[in-house]
C-alpha cells in the first residue's frame, strides 16, 4: 500500500498494487527489493516514496490493477470510469 499527499489540498491518496496469480513480480522506483514469490522479507516496508505529476512508480511484469482510494472531495476525470484502463500521464482525479 502506497500514500500519496495531493500539493494542491494536502489530502492523502492511497494507491494498493495488486498483483494477479501470473505476475512475476512488481518493479518499485522507490525500493530496492524485487516483490515475487520469493521474497520472503516484511509484508510492510516502509517507504516515502514522493512523486511528481504523471511520473511512473513501477510496473508490473505481466501486468495487474492498482486500487485508488481517494477522500471525499476528489472526482474522477471524464471519461475515467470503471474498467478502464489509465495510461501514464493521463489524468485520473481532480479536485470537486
Amino acid at each position: 500500500m502506497l500514500r500519496t499527499r495531493l500539493a494542491a489540498n494536502g489530502q492523502l491518496v492511497t494507491l494498493v498494487p495488486v498483483a494477479s496469480i501470473l505476475v512475476a513480480s512488481i518493479r518499485l522506483h522507490f525500493l530496492d527489493v524485487l516483490l515475487h514469490l520469493g521474497h520472503r522479507g516484511p509484508n510492510v516496508i516502509p517507504c516515502d516514496a514522493p512523486f511528481r505529476k504523471g511520473e511512473e512508480m513501477g510496473w508490473f511484469e505481466l501486468g495487474s490493477t492498482i486500487i485508488v482510494f481517494a477522500p471525499d472531495g476528489l472526482e474522477l476525470c471524464e471519461g475515467v470510469r470503471e474498467g478502464t484502463v489509465i495510461r501514464l500521464g493521463q489524468p485520473l482525479l481532480r479536485l470537486g
